[in-house]
């Protein structure tokens, strides 16, 4: 039972009286302008003498107004309620606030209620004409030491009498009483402002502020989702409190909607009916601004096994924390997170070598980077052993009481869970019948263990429902207002930035994978040895063998890059969704994967083609060239392109890379019965071939090795029998030309498919 509550009043001048409260012998905190007859005195001549009052009942808070003159502009959990000619109460959370008002902003005071006390008391600042900065940084007036925080944020001063907060272009922007601010606001006297959960109040021309953020806490109200063509219900109107730094456990049977509840409350998923708040701000109409504080760690792991973990760290802080974060300030960072995750000893590993229990630490290291408030896991400790559980389950236990984190998980594990501070029960079609701790579940469901609770919720979920809906009541806010387009925008991130960072962590995936790499370099080698092998010796003089070689030149490129990339995207496909909430940009994520396969399909093409053309020991003029080795070798590059292109459209449209192998002979097949060598295409096969990477390929090699001037086998036995020319294979600049346009043009429209197709990631369930 709290002994103490803390209620600071903010004057008309901005300045701020805060008193601690001893309730353990009293259920009533009366609030009002009387002296004597009061616990706290408001003497404002627009205050009434007695004006309201805040109760205590169990857990419960409630205020209540007194029929005051003025009433009572009540804002707590999100919601904002105007009590006037009333005695009706309403339930108030943790750091509500109590706006009093005689409708101008000299005759205003703001009640803020808490009930612990906190870390530092309010601060005041006076504004000015010069700017008051506000920021990360230690150079400004007002620091607020988080990396989501940009280095200087927004400044605050006087222009033409009146207070304007300005928004630097920040990272995560910032909210004035709940609203996004684009660029700039005219402040009023008592308004509140937000930088993610920092809060500070303006009063006066001074700014009120503390620098240590309270934590994250969330409410949801009437949750409710229905899926399908026959709108089953798969989440059943969920309203539940989560305080600041709590841990919690989100449990149930099979299907009863644990996760679809979490991807509610993290806000990730959009489809869902019913409102979320994150101390008190409604997250779907400011989700831009607030989802850097959310971190999301998912069933699968969110890591890359051929990085080391300092490596990993490293990339996902460039690509997560702010272009101005220094690279000190990083290097602190990763130090930070390596101690809260005990894996300082392991951060010079590959991942690969490190154990199950050590990986799904590492994975909750890359969301701790950005410095989340609010930690989401879907189930954590699933595959893990009793010892390794519990060791995870320690670590995150500890994370919420030491580093400010609310986090919330969902388990089907029940061994650790006194070690959660709340319990949320979830029974079949997504009701919830329970929450609160481990003891009070075992006590309302009348069991020794709580194993047994899930038996006991199967058999009548509807009926623990409303047993819990009537134990805990509902005297709150009235419902929110319909929900507001948020005014702020998605933050903007440099794609110059990720692009880099996307390239460099794929180029060193691709360096630590050495057997991969050798085998990626070896086997253009052995293709072009084979190629030679099989040549005859007229090759480059009679039609036929130089035709069929060049084919199967052709074929050789099309393999290479349609392996080296069919499988490159599936496989991240866990870690693409976890970066795309956090707003990576899928065209320049393609873009880095392009241009590192690009420079193995260079290298690839260029020991393809020296290996075989310097065996073969020929050569002729090209179009462009004395030589055609480099029109050779340049069409067989955007061969190997146009392919790889093509592999990322099916590496983007499967979820794993068995999927995407069973697809690649398919693909091989179509490439080879329409490339227009092996048979006559006519009708649909003629119209199917113009889409084949291998058409176009086999055209421009025919055509820069001038087929058409060779002479048939036949012809050595019959001198007088012609050899007709084929468009096909036309020597002429201009038709290379268009060969290899047509080339890139197919590598440019796959590209741009795969981006288009790799958009439904979103969507992936786990």
């Amino acid at each position: 039972m709290r002994e103490s509550v803390f209620i600071s009043v903010i004057d008309p001048e901005g300045r701020i009286n805060k008193s601690e409260i001893p309730v353990q012998n009293t259920r009533t905190i009366s609030l009002g302008r009387e002296m004597g007859t009061n616990t706290v005195q408001l003497p404002f001549r627009f205050v009434s003498g007695r004006h309201g009052e805040i109760t205590f009942e169990g857990n419960k808070i409630y205020y209540r107004d007194l029929n005051s003159s003025n009433g009572t502009v009540v804002e707590s959990g999100g919601l904002r309620g105007f009590l006037h000619q009333t005695t009706r109460r309403v339930e108030i959370q943790d750091g509500a606030l109590l706006r009093i008002s005689a409708g101008s902003e000299n005759d205003s005071i703001t009640v803020l209620f808490d009930t612990e006390q906190g870390e530092e008391t309010w601060k005041r600042i006076p504004i000015g004409k010069a700017p008051l900065t506000i920021g990360r940084s230690s150079k400004n007036d007002v620091v607020l030491k988080s990396s989501n925080v940009s280095r200087q944020h927004a400044i605050i001063q006087e222009e033409d009498g009146k207070c304007v907060i300005h928004n630097l272009k920040s990272t995560n922007g910032l909210l004035v009483n709940g609203r996004g601010v684009q660029d700039s606001a005219v402040l009023k006297n008592q308004d509140e402002i937000q930088i993610l959960d920092y809060r500070m109040i303006f009063a006066e021309k001074f700014l009120l502020f503390k620098t240590v953020a309270k934590g994250v806490a969330l409410e949801t109200r009437n949750l409710h989702k229905r899926v399908g063509k026959q709108k089953k219900v798969i989440l059943n109107h969920v309203n539940c409190q989560i305080e600041s730094n709590e841990f919690v456990a989100i449990i149930g049977g099979s299907g009863a909607g644990k996760t679809t509840l979490m991807n509610a409350m993290s806000g990730f998923d959009k489809d869902v009916q019913g409102a979320v708040f994150l101390n008190g701000i409604n997250l779907r109409e400011n989700f831009q601004h607030l989802k850097s504080i959310i971190g999301y760690v998912p069933q699968q792991d969110i890591i890359y096994e051929n990085l080391t973990l300092r490596k990993m760290l490293y990339y996902t802080a460039k690509l997560k924390m702010s272009a101005d974060t220094t690279k000190d300030e990083i290097d602190a960072k990763i130090e930070e997170v390596l101690d809260m995750v005990e894996l300082k000893e392991h951060e010079n590993t590959y991942i690969r070598k490190m154990s199950g229990g050590q990986k799904k630490r590492a994975s909750i290291a890359v969301e701790l980077l950005a410095d989340p408030k609010l930690f989401f896991l879907d189930e954590p400790t699933s595959g893990l052993d009793p010892g390794t559980e519990k060791n995870l389950m320690t670590i995150l236990s500890k994370l919420s009481k030491t580093k400010d984190k609310t986090i919330i998980m969902v388990t089907h594990t029940t061994q650790s869970l006194d070690m959660c501070d709340k319990i949320i029960f979830m029974g079949p079609g997504g009701r919830l019948c329970f929450v609160g701790t481990a003891q009070q579940a075992l006590m309302f469901f009348q069991t020794d263990s709580l194993v047994n609770v899930y038996n006991i919720i199967a058999k009548d979920p509807q009926f623990w429902e409303e047993q819990y809906e009537h134990c805990v009541g509902s005297d709150n806010l009235p419902e929110p207002e319909k929900e507001r387009k948020s005014e702020l925008k998605e933050r903007k991130t440099s794609w110059m930035r990720q692009l880099l960072y996307l390239s460099l962590r794929y180029a060193e995936l691709i360096k630590n994978d050495l057997p991969k790499l050798f085998l990626t370099f070896l086997q253009p080698i052995l293709i072009g040895f084979l190629l030679y092998i099989v040549s005859e010796d007229d090759i480059f003089d009679i039609y036929e063998s130089t035709k069929s070689m060049m084919f199967a030149l052709s074929c050789s490129a099309i393999w290479m890059g349609l392996f080296n990339s069919i499988q490159e995207i599936c496989k991240e496909r866990v870690i693409i969704k976890r970066e795309y909430m956090a707003n990576l940009k899928l065209p320049v994520y393609i873009l880095s994967k392009f241009i590192i396969q690009a420079l193995l399909g260079l290298i690839q093409s260029i020991l393809l083609t020296a290996v075989f053309l310097i065996t073969v020991g020929k050569s002729h003029s090209g179009i462009f060239f004395d030589s055609f080795y480099l029109e050779v070798f340049f069409t067989v590059w955007l061969t190997v392109l146009a392919s790889m292109a093509m592999g990322f459209i099916v590496s983007s449209l499967v979820k794993t890379g068995d999927k995407a192998m069973a697809v690649a002979p398919f693909i091989l097949i179509v490439q080879l019965l329409f490339s227009g060598i092996l048979f006559n295409l006519e009708g649909a096969g003629e119209w199917i071939s113009y889409l084949t990477v291998s058409r176009w390929s086999v055209e421009s090699l025919g055509s820069i090795v001038d087929l058409n001037g060779m002479q048939l086998r036949m012809q050595e036995q019959f001198p007088t029998l012609e050899h007709a020319a084929e468009d096909f294979f036309e020597c002429t600049k201009g038709h290379l030309m268009q060969s290899w346009g047509i080339l890139a043009g197919m590598m440019l429209i796959f590209t741009v498919v795969s981006v288009l197709l790799l958009r439904n990631v979103a969507k992936d369930s786990r």
